[in-house]
């Protein structure tokens, strides 16, 4: 079974617009009921904001990539993702997400490529800015690796790059005063739930599992196209464990001990670079989209019907 689609943006995009809006808006609602009326203005325009961003910004992302659309969808459209969309980490995610797609060509040359790779630079900048420990990020502007005949003139064009989207993880040791302090009166979305959870309610035991058949059978089932070679593998797979060590640590050398304040969202911005290692290139100019590539978009629309349901009851 195959749809001739595969390589339109459009269709990801407009799946993700559709399926993912109502899920965002319905898990804003559910958290809404612990604001105070003081606050609930705010947090409502605040949520809207947040949900805007991150739909905003995952679009750009679904229609500039080359590779690994449905892998950028499944992740945008993953309950723990769509929960985080409406804060401060929706965005963040969102951003993350379009530097692997703007760096997804192969080869990426000539002047679009320039502007691809500052694109992501400033993407993966704002996302360090944020999150700190987000910085390995930054491996992903050193790929793809270029050929032994380029190589100085391609690192002396990556390098500065590199070193500009590092700088803002630099800031909050140099520029305390510039970081504006957390308002204690706006809990992000999620934090009631609790753990690796980060969703304010328990999903349904079915949707779970079709979230779990939707993230396991497409990468198994997708076999086609070339994987790109194997030392790019390695190094993102690398700058997204060394990534996951800089968000673990704090949390283990906390005065309290173990992970008990780790959330997914913490997590999921690391997700594109492995996504960007992974993702198999097309077989030609027209290759169809097979069937478990709609798996994530079974179950984001699932998504879209289970939890207004959810939050209509909240």
């Amino acid at each position: 079974m195959s749809l001739p689609i595969t390589g339109d943006g459009r269709f990801w995009a407009l799946a993700f617009l559709g399926l993912g809006f109502p899920a965002c808006l319905a898990l804003a609602w559910i958290g809404l009921p612990g604001e105070s009326p003081s606050t609930s203005a705010l947090a409502v325009g605040g949520r809207l904001a947040g949900i805007a961003a991150f739909l905003g910004l995952g679009l750009a992302a679904l229609a500039l990539a080359t590779r690994g659309r449905a892998a950028l969808f499944a992740l945008l459209c993953f309950p723990a993702s769509l929960a985080a969309a409406s804060g401060p980490d929706g965005p963040v995610l969102a951003l993350a997400a379009l530097a692997a797609a703007l760096l997804s060509p192969r080869p990426m040359t000539g002047r679009h490529g320039s502007a691809r790779r500052a694109g992501a630079a400033l993407a993966i900048a704002l996302v360090v800015l944020a999150r700190p420990a987000c910085a390995p990020l930054v491996g992903m502007l050193l790929v793809p690796f270029p050929p032994p005949g380029r190589r100085v003139r391609a690192w002396r064009e990556r390098l500065p790059l590199a070193a500009l989207a590092l700088l803002p993880a630099l800031l909050p040791a140099f520029l305390p005063a510039l970081l504006p302090a957390a308002s204690p009166g706006l809990p992000p979305p999620g934090a009631a739930g609790g753990g690796l959870v980060s969703l304010p309610v328990p999903l349904p035991g079915f949707l779970t599992g079709v979230w779990a058949a939707a993230l396991l059978v497409p990468p198994v089932a997708l076999r086609r196209g070339p994987l790109p070679p194997r030392a790019e593998r390695l190094w993102l797979s690398g700058c997204a464990l060394l990534g996951l060590w800089l968000a673990v640590l704090p949390q283990a050398l906390a005065p309290a001990g173990g992970l008990g304040g780790m959330q997914a969202r913490d997590l999921l911005p690391l997700a594109p670079m492995l996504i960007l290692a992974f993702a198999r290139g097309r077989i030609g100019t027209a290759a169809a989209l097979r069937w478990p590539a709609l798996l994530p978009v079974l179950a984001a629309a699932l998504d879209a019907v289970v939890l207004p349901m959810i939050a209509l009851r909240a």
